[in-house]
């Protein structure tokens, strides 16, 4: 399972050994936070809202998605979520995508709700992108 950690330059989020096959091999993606345009929380993200378009991963329907989503809609997530986990869903500037390889990554975490407050301190969770 990915693991999420933010400090004041740097969001990271840790790929586990099986996962890296679906981040052309990456052990991790470390997103500078000045190219994080939008931070939300995602409460149900193995539904098809939070992750439209065609797949190149992995997916048990209703439990779990790993991989790249949005084929076809010219927007790139990078997808690991699971059922009854919320995600954090950090929609990166045009400057992010190029270097991560993706436009969104979408991860789960228990600490969704802290992470995205403790990234985005000037707005209540309340006013968060949901």
């Amino acid at each position: 399972m990915a693991t999420v950690r933010a400090n004041d330059t740097t969001v990271t989020v840790g790929l586990s050994w099986w996962e890296r096959f679906f981040a052309a091999g990456r052990p991790r993606l470390a997103i500078p936070v000045e190219v994080i345009a939008t931070v939300g929380v995602v409460e149900h993200p193995t539904r098809w809202t939070a992750t439209p378009g065609g797949r190149s991963g992995i997916v048990v329907t209703g439990v779990l998605k790993v991989g790249r989503w949005g084929l076809g809609t010219g927007v790139r997530h990078f997808v690991s979520v699971r059922r009854n986990r919320p995600a954090l869903r950090l929609t990166l500037t045009p400057e992010g995508a190029d270097l991560t390889g993706y436009d969104v990554v979408l991860v789960s975490t228990p600490a969704a709700e802290a992470l995205a407050r403790d990234l985005v301190p000037s707005r209540p969770a309340s006013n968060l992108v949901k």
